[in-house]
């Protein structure tokens, strides 16, 4: 499969159409995040131990750039997180906001700002951990040791530039105050992630929208070579009438959830890992 062609985007896209990028043999899509006419992501190759992030055109599937790695800008171009231990935080202003890990630790460590349409890091802070996107600007704090004790030391960043805006301080109430009035990333990106419920036969996932509705079930079945496995079957139905039908995932030893979701009246959803299909809904 091949991501769709560039072509004129149309102002209004026709319910049903769709694309689909393959990101790539042995990969795992991962985390997916969106900003303009873009969804940015980030994709594992597991035997490999190698992430890399890509860009694509949402309205076509064309690509912007693929298979950008992280590095932390030095003359050997040493790879951030020995370019595995990396993920998402947040978006603004066509930027993708990721971030690496303290060592032997699950906490944040490090933000860089990446303009992937542009295969360039805008601004990094290795130093500092991410917060909350407060829209205007980005909470984060610092790490330090006071009287034997560790801290939290809190700055405004000015996320176009990584920029200090604003140093709040060791105390922790403007910065809790801040972070709890903060938008999730699902409201500030306007996604639609789907609810989930059981029915007489196993796990089931649904995003409802208008007349459209999103449905995913999750079953057990016996594969080729006579062993279970977890099946995910994606239809997607307007009313009555049924307009896609996928098989999303096969033979996995587990229920593979959070697969789809929509963004714009269009969806989202993982086919075998490796695949990143779009659909126009409604």
């Amino acid at each position: 499969m091949k991501p769709g062609a560039s072509g004129d985007r149309p102002d209004q896209p026709a319910p049903g159409q769709l694309w689909s990028w393959h990101g790539g043999h042995g990969a795992l899509i991962w985390q997916l995040m969106f900003s303009d006419d873009t969804v940015m992501g980030l994709k594992r190759f597991p035997q490999e131990r190698k992430a890399s992030f890509f860009c694509l055109e949402s309205s076509t599937g064309r690509v912007l750039c693929d298979d950008f790695l992280l590095t932390a800008g030095d003359e050997k171009e040493t790879l951030v997180g020995d370019g595995w231990m990396i993920g998402l935080e947040t978006v603004h202003g066509g930027l993708l906001f990721c971030h690496a890990f303290q060592p032997g630790s699950p906490e944040h460590l490090g933000i860089w700002a990446l303009n992937l349409p542009r295969n360039s890091v805008a601004w990094s802070r290795p130093d500092l951990a991410f917060t909350a996107n407060l829209g205007d600007a980005l909470l984060v704090y610092r790490s330090i040791v006071f009287a034997g004790f560790p801290e939290r030391d809190f700055y405004l960043l000015d996320p176009l530039t990584g920029r200090e805006i604003e140093h709040l301080g060791t105390a922790h109430e403007r910065p809790n105050q801040l972070r709890d009035a903060a938008e999730s990333e699902e409201e500030r990106q306007r996604i639609l992630l789907p609810d989930a419920a059981f029915d007489e036969l196993g796990h089931v996932e649904r995003i409802c929208l208008g007349a459209s509705c999103v449905t995913v079930h999750h079953r057990i079945e016996i594969g080729a070579e006579g062993v279970p496995g977890w099946e995910a079957t994606l239809s997607v139905a307007e009313g009555e009438r049924l307009i896609h039908e996928a098989v999303m995932a096969s033979g996995e030893p587990m229920p593979v959830f959070n697969s789809f979701l929509m963004k714009d009246g269009r969806l989202y959803y993982i086919k075998e890992r490796e695949f990143l299909v779009s659909l126009v809904v409604s």
